[in-house]
C-alpha cells in the first residue's frame, strides 16, 4: 500500500511520515491491534475464533500510525491501523475506515517529530531548544517535552492522525484524538449511566498549565447530525479545557475549502489555514455564535432557487421554515394565509417594523390593525407589530380571544428579538410578551398552525415559541440549503480602511460614470457623518442632475416626502431614481426586484445594527449586482454587560436585580412582597441567548459578517487601504466654498457637510413653535409626523427636560447623552434625598404595567440606585467637593478605589457600563466615572516622586451651568412626578431623604 503517496496528498512531510507510519499485511496487524488481555481468548491463549473472523480484513494489508506515549515517553503500543479493504459496521450502514486496538482505553496521536520541524516550530514562536531539551536516551519525548514545559507555545488539537502531521508541517503545534469525543471520559456503571462529571483524558492534562492556548482544528461537515455532533464535542472538550485554565479557540473555515485541515492546506495552501488560524473564535465567543444555529433535523430538505408548493402536513402545529433570502418564502406565505382563508380560519401577521407589516398585509390581502378589533371573527386576518401586542395598545389586543388561527412570524429572529429587547417595547414588555404566550397556547395548544420564517432561523427562536405554548411538540421543519453557483453568488468588495473615505470616493466615481447604486447606511441622524440625511446632501451637491431618494424612519413617516407610502411599491418607485439612501428601516422584509436598473449596491456599516441584520440589508437587492462594503472592525452597541457568556449575562443580572430590589427596600417601598422577579423563565433565556450572539457579533463585527457572507456562498474580494496624501487642513466652514482643486479629504467635505446641516435643524428646532400640553400629547399619539412637527416635539421635550431656554448648545449637549449625566450626577449630589424615591417611582409602575411582575433586564435598566451608590462608594461625590485636590496614581486613596474597582470589574460593568482593563490605574479608573458626569481631570504638572516623575492632576469643572437646571429640577421636585422624561418617571412622588450606607453595596455585590 503507498502509505506515503496518501498522507503527501495530505500535506504531510515525507520524513515525518515514515518516522510514525509502517506497512503492514498478514497476520501483523493482528500483533499491533489484539493485545489487550481482556480480548477472549482460548485455554492455549489464542484469540478465540469470533474475534479472529471479525479481523479477517485485516490480512489484507494497510497501514500503522502510532506516536509516542508522553506519559512514559516511550513508543506509544496505542494507535490506528487503516486497512485497504475496510469492514462494515453491526448495522452494515457504513465502513469503519480506521480500526483501533479494542478493550483499550483510546489516547492522542502524539507524532515524532523531525528535527526540521522542531527547529523551524522553535523560530516561529522565538523559543529555543537548549540542549537540556534534547534527550538522549528519550528523544522523541524530547520535543513534547519541551512543549508541556513551556506554556506559552499555543497547541492544536484536529482529529486524525493525518491531520496532525499536515499541521506539525505547516509549523503548528498539534496532536490528535481518534475521535471527536475522545479528548474525555464521562464516569457511567455497569447500567450506562452517568455517575460523575466528565474529565479530560491524562494524556491531554499534560498541557492545561498557566494559561496555554489551544485551537480546535475539528473537520467542517454539512451534514446536520454530524455538525451537531462535532459542536457538542467542542463544546464540552473545550469547556473542559477551559475549566483546567486554559485559552481555547476554535478554527473553522468555509467547508467548500476543505472537509478536514489536511485538505484545506493540500488544496488551498497554508495561506488559507493562516488566516483561519488567525481568525480563530474564543470558545466563550463560540458558544454565543451556537444560538445561531439550527440543529433541528429537517423533515422536508430542499436545495432549490425558489420554494415551489410544499405539502405541509395538516397535524404540523409549529412549521419553521429556513430558506435563503431572495428564495420566494413571502411567496409560499402567500399561499398558506389564502388556504387558511379559504378554510375560514383567521390570519394574524406579527412583525417588527409597522410599514413592514403594512406591505405584507397588502401582499396578503389583510387589513393592518390600527384601531381596536373586537373579535378576529371580523374580518379575514389582520396584521401588526410585536409592540402593539397588548390590551393597552391602540388595536387593544386581547390574546385570549385568539385561538386556533394561523399565526404568521416572517423575520421571526428579528421580530422575537424586538419584542424582548426595543425601546419601543421597554415600557409593555411584560404584557406584550404575556400575550404572546397566551397566543402561543392557544393556537399551538389548541387547532391553530403558527408559522415561523426566517433566512437565519435557529433553534433558539424554535425552541422558545415552543416553550411558550407549554404543549410538548415536534416542529415541522421545512430547510432550504440552496447556495448561489460560483456564477451566481454576488461578488463582494470589502474595503479594509479604519473610515469609509475610500469607499465614499469610489461611490462618486461610479456615479459620474453612470452608475446607479443602491446604498444601506447605519444611520440616518444628522450627528451621524455617514448617515442618510448627511449622504444625502453631501450627494446632491456632486451630482445635482442626480434624483436621490432618501429611505428611513423618518421620511417613511413624513407623508410629504417621496419615500412616504413606498414600502407597497418600491419596485415601480425605484425605478424612478439613480440613488438610493436606505437605513435599517428597510434592512428586513422588503424583496426588491428590479431588473436592469441598480448596477452595485453599497453598503456603510458603523457598528450598530447587528450582524445578521447587515447581511439582511445587503439582500435586499436581489440582482447579482456587486456589493462594495465597509464595515467597522468593533460595534460599539452591546446588550447587558457586554458579555457573550450566557451564564456570566444572566447570572450578573440576577445579582443586579437582588440588590436594586434591597435598595428599594429601604425606601419602605410598599408592595416588594408581591413582586415577581421570576417572570417567564423561558423569556428570559431565550432574551440572554439572543443577547450573547449580539453582543459576540458586536465584538467581532467586521469578521463575523464577512463570514456569515461566505457561509451563504458568496467571495469576499478585499479592496486594502488605499496611501493617503497628506494635504493642508482648512475649516470646516469654508470647505464647500473652495474650488475643486483645492479641496481637502473627503472625510473633511463630509464633516462640513454634515455640520451644515446639523446647524440648520438645531436653527429649525429653535425656531418651531411653542407646543401646549395638549397639543404635544395629540402629536406624539401620531403615527405620521411632517419634520415640522418632530422639531416642535424635540423643542417642547427639551424644555420640558431642562427647563431652559432651547438653544444650539442644548440641542447638541443632548445629542451627545447631556441628561443622562447630568440625571447621575444630580442624584449623586442636590437630588441624592429624592433618588429612592425616584426608584421606587419607577419600579411601581413598572409593577403595574406588568401586574406584579418586571422583566429583568428593563427593571435593571431603569434602576440608578446601584450606580450612585457605588460612585458613592468610591468616593466621586467628595473629589467633586474639593476641586483644588492634587490626585496622583500614587495617592493612597485612590490606590484604594482602584483595588475595591478592580476587584469585580464584571459588577462595574454591569452597574455602570464601565468596562476596566485589569491593569488600569487609579487616575484611569477615576476618570472613567467622572465620564458619567460629564466631568473630566486635567493634567496640571508634573512633580519627582521618588526619583520617578508623576502625574499630577484635577478635578476639571465643565462650566456649562448645570446648577442652573439642578435648581429647576429641585423645584419640581414632588410637584410633577413623572414629568422629567416623556418616556419614563424620572422623580418621586414623595422625596423622603435617604441615608445611603456605601458599605451595603460592597457587602451585598463585591463581595457577594
Amino acid at each position: 500500500m503507498d502509505y506515503l503517496t496518501e498522507w503527501t496528498k495530505s500535506g504531510v512531510d515525507a520524513e515525518l511520515t515514515q518516522l510514525n507510519v509502517i506497512p503492514l499485511d498478514g497476520y501483523r496487524p493482528l500483533d499491533y491491534l489484539l493485545y489487550a488481555d481482556t480480548l477472549p481468548r482460548l485455554n492455549t491463549g489464542r484469540l478465540s475464533q469470533p474475534i479472529l473472523n471479525r479481523y479477517q480484513h485485516l490480512y489484507d494489508g494497510g497501514w500503522w500510525c502510532s506516536g509516542i506515549d508522553i506519559l512514559t515517553g516511550n513508543p506509544d503500543l496505542w494507535g490506528c491501523f487503516k486497512p485497504v479493504k475496510p469492514r462494515l459496521t453491526s448495522d452494515e450502514r457504513k465502513y469503519i475506515k480506521y480500526e483501533h486496538p479494542p478493550h483499550t482505553p483510546t489516547g492522542i496521536f502524539a507524532l515524532r517529530i523531525t528535527q526540521n520541524i522542531w527547529e523551524r516550530i522553535s523560530k516561529k514562536y522565538s523559543i529555543k531548544i537548549q540542549p537540556s531539551d534534547i534527550q538522549p536516551h528519550q528523544p522523541d519525548l524530547g520535543f513534547w517535552r519541551w512543549v508541556i514545559q513551556h506554556p506559552e507555545l499555543p497547541l492544536c488539537i484536529t482529529e486524525g492522525a493525518k491531520k496532525a502531521g499536515a499541521l506539525l508541517t505547516a509549523g503548528y503545534i498539534a496532536i490528535a484524538l481518534p475521535g471527536i469525543h475522545s479528548g474525555y471520559r464521562v464516569p457511567r456503571d455497569q447500567y450506562g449511566n452517568k455517575i460523575a462529571k466528565p474529565f479530560l483524558i491524562e494524556q491531554l492534562q499534560q498541557f492545561t498549565y498557566q494559561n496555554r492556548k489551544i485551537y480546535m482544528v475539528f473537520d467542517q461537515d454539512t451534514k446536520p447530525q454530524t455538525i451537531k455532533a462535532v459542536n457538542l464535542a467542542i463544546y464540552q472538550t473545550g469547556s473542559l479545557l477551559n475549566q483546567a485554565g486554559c485559552s481555547v479557540y476554535i478554527v473553522n473555515w468555509n467547508p467548500k475549502l476543505g472537509k478536514g485541515v489536511d485538505d484545506l492546506i493540500s488544496a488551498q495552501g497554508q495561506n488559507k489555514f493562516d488566516q483561519a488560524y488567525q481568525a480563530a473564535t474564543s470558545l466563550e465567543n463560540w458558544k454565543a455564535f451556537s444560538y445561531h444555529r439550527l440543529n433541528y433535523l429537517a423533515d422536508i430538505n430542499l436545495n432549490t432557487r425558489y420554494l415551489s408548493s410544499i405539502k405541509i402536513p395538516k397535524t404540523a402545529k409549529l412549521i419553521a421554515i429556513k430558506s435563503p433570502k431572495g428564495s420566494g418564502k413571502t411567496k409560499r406565505l402567500e399561499t398558506l394565509v389564502q388556504e387558511a382563508i379559504k378554510r375560514g380560519q383567521w390570519v394574524l401577521v406579527i412583525g417588527h417594523r409597522v410599514r413592514l407589516v403594512e406591505a405584507l398585509c397588502q401582499r396578503f390581502g389583510l387589513q393592518y390593525m390600527k384601531s381596536p378589533i373586537i373579535s378576529p371573527d371580523s374580518g379575514l386576518g389582520y396584521g401588526l407589530c410585536i409592540d402593539s401586542l397588548h390590551p393597552n395598545s391602540s388595536v387593544q389586543f386581547e390574546a385570549k380571544n385568539w385561538s386556533n388561527g394561523l399565526v404568521i412570524l416572517d423575520e421571526v429572529e428579528q421580530v422575537l428579538w424586538h419584542g424582548l429587547n426595543s425601546e419601543t417595547c421597554q415600557n409593555h414588555r411584560v404584557s406584550i410578551l404575556k400575550s404572546l404566550k397566551t397566543l402561543m397556547q392557544n393556537v399551538l395548544g389548541g387547532k391553530g398552525q403558527v408559522v415561523a420564517c426566517d433566512a437565519d432561523l435557529s433553534d433558539t427562536s424554535i425552541d422558545y415559541l415552543t416553550a411558550l405554548s407549554g404543549v410538548h411538540l415536534q416542529p415541522f421543519i421545512i430547510q432550504n440549503d440552496w447556495q448561489p453557483s460560483p456564477d451566481e453568488a454576488w461578488k463582494v468588495y470589502n474595503y479594509l480602511g479604519k473610515t469609509p473615505d475610500q469607499l465614499v470616493k469610489d461611490l462618486e466615481q461610479h456615479i459620474a460614470e453612470g452608475g446607479k447604486p443602491f446604498v444601506c447606511l447605519s444611520a440616518q441622524k444628522l450627528t451621524s457623518q455617514w448617515g442618510t440625511r448627511t449622504l444625502e446632501t453631501y450627494l446632491k451637491t456632486q451630482f445635482p442632475d442626480c434624483s436621490i431618494l432618501r429611505i428611513d424612519s423618518e421620511s417613511l413617516a413624513d407623508p410629504n416626502h417621496a419615500a412616504y407610502g413606498s414600502m407597497t411599491n418600491f419596485n415601480h418607485l425605484l425605478k424612478s431614481y439613480d440613488i438610493v439612501l436606505a437605513s435599517p428601516a428597510i434592512e428586513t422584509g422588503v424583496s426588491i426586484e428590479i431588473q436592469d436598473h441598480f448596477t452595485s449596491v453599497w453598503g456603510i456599516f458603523q457598528g450598530i445594527q447587528s450582524e445578521n441584520s447587515v447581511r439582511q440589508a445587503l439582500g435586499r437587492i436581489r440582482g447579482n449586482i456587486p456589493r462594495l462594503i465597509w464595515i467597522a472592525n468593533r460595534g460599539f452597541n452591546q446588550v447587558g454587560n457586554g458579555s457573550t457568556s450566557m451564564s456570566c449575562l444572566l447570572s450578573s443580572g440576577q445579582r443586579l436585580t437582588r440588590l436594586n430590589i434591597r435598595l428599594l427596600q429601604q425606601s419602605d417601598f410598599e408592595g416588594l412582597d408581591d413582586l415577581e422577579i421570576g417572570f417567564q423563565a423561558e423569556s428570559l433565556l431565550c432574551w440572554a441567548k439572543m443577547a450573547v450572539r449580539f453582543n459576540a457579533g458586536m465584538e467581532n463585527y467586521r469578521t463575523t459578517i464577512l463570514s456569515g457572507l461566505i457561509t451563504e456562498g458568496h467571495e469576499i474580494i478585499e479592496i486594502p487601504e488605499a496611501k493617503k496624501k497628506p494635504k493642508n487642513a482648512i475649516k470646516s466652514t469654508e470647505i464647500l466654498k473652495t474650488k475643486s482643486s483645492e479641496r481637502p479629504s473627503l472625510n473633511e467635505l463630509i464633516l462640513a457637510v454634515k455640520n451644515q446641516n446639523y446647524h440648520a435643524e438645531c436653527l429649525a428646532v429653535i425656531n418651531s413653535p411653542n407646543l401646549s400640553d395638549c397639543q404635544y400629547y395629540y402629536l406624539q399619539k401620531q403615527l405620521v409626523k411632517t419634520p415640522e412637527e418632530r422639531r416642535a416635539i424635540r423643542k417642547y421635550e427639551l424644555k420640558l427636560r431642562y427647563g431652559v431656554t432651547v438653544t444650539s448648545d442644548l440641542i447638541t449637549k443632548d445629542d451627545q447623552g447631556w441628561y443622562q449625566q447630568l440625571r447621575i450626577h444630580y442624584f449623586l449630589t442636590v437630588g441624592r434625598p429624592y433618588l429612592m424615591g425616584r426608584d421606587a417611582l419607577i419600579a411601581r409602575r413598572l409593577m403595574e404595567q406588568g401586574q406584579g411582575h418586571i422583566f429583568a433586564p428593563d427593571f435593571n435598566r431603569y434602576q440608578l440606585g446601584s450606580m450612585i451608590g457605588l460612585m458613592e462608594l468610591l468616593g466621586i461625590p467628595a473629589l467633586l467637593k474639593n476641586p483644588e485636590r492634587d490626585l496622583k496614581n500614587t495617592d493612597h486613596d485612590l490606590q484604594t478605589v482602584a483595588e475595591i474597582a478592580l476587584k469585580d470589574r464584571n459588577a462595574i460593568k454591569t452597574i455602570t457600563g464601565i468596562g476596566l482593563a485589569k491593569n488600569s490605574s487609579s487616575i484611569t479608573i477615576l476618570q472613567r466615572f467622572l465620564d458619567k458626569i460629564g466631568y473630566r481631570l486635567t493634567c496640571v504638572r508634573v512633580q519627582r516622586q521618588e526619583k520617578k516623575r508623576v502625574r499630577v492632576y484635577r478635578v476639571l469643572d465643565p462650566q456649562d451651568h448645570r446648577d442652573q437646571i439642578f435648581q429647576y429640577w429641585l423645584q419640581l421636585e414632588g410637584q410633577y412626578p413623572g414629568q422629567f422624561d416623556t418616556r419614563v418617571a424620572e422623580n418621586s412622588l414623595n422625596p423622603t431623604p435617604f441615608k445611603f450606607t456605601p458599605n451595603y453595596i460592597q457587602l451585598s455585590l463585591f463581595n457577594s
